[in-house]
């Protein structure tokens, strides 16, 4: 009678002389040490790491000759935890203490991010108030919910990143 094979030894079979060539390696190995940073950097923020612990892994990474790499993703993982809606000053220390950029051009940058923030925000809840005017809604007692429009979730999150963009160039700079 045939053997019956499994799923797993037929794909072992079908791939045992493939490899991966240096530069997948290699690919492969960069996005492995981006997660590494990417992690770090969200358990210090989820008070699970102290700065000194960062600073000594981050130590590692670059005795291993990789410093401008390292560098480079750990400014675009702590410029991917800016928030124009909350307070960032803890963000802001970190910064400065990590990659040395100061604290007031971190702040004016974030000033600017959240002036075209709430200008949106203001602008989307002026249009529900029409709507809801329009539709026979009104009175002091309405207010605009922007958080239930759809159009405001994906503004938000463009927002967001063109936020984190900025400040990123704030950190480079």
């Amino acid at each position: 009678m045939a053997e019956i094979k499994s799923t797993i030894d037929l794909i072992m079979e079908r791939t045992k002389n493939l490899s991966a060539s240096p530069k997948e390696r290699e690919a492969y190995q960069r996005q492995e040490r981006e997660k590494h940073i990417r992690g770090l950097i969200q358990r210090l923020f989820d008070y699970n790491l102290t700065l000194d612990d960062v600073k000594d892994e981050l130590e590692k990474e670059k005795k291993n000759g990789r410093a401008a790499e390292t560098m480079e993703c750990l400014k675009g993982a702590l410029a991917s935890h800016v928030d124009p809606e909350t307070d960032n000053e803890r963000l802001f220390r970190i910064v400065n203490e990590l990659v040395g950029t100061p604290e007031e051009r971190l702040r004016e940058t974030l000033r600017a991010c959240q002036a075209e923030w709430f200008a949106g925000h203001t602008t989307l809840m002026e249009r529900q108030k029409r709507e809801l005017e329009s539709k026979g809604v009104s009175g002091s007692a309405v207010l605009p919910n922007p958080e239930a429009d759809p159009q405001w979730k994906a503004r938000r999150d463009e927002a967001q990143g063109a936020c984190a963009k900025r400040f990123l160039t704030a950190i480079n700079s």
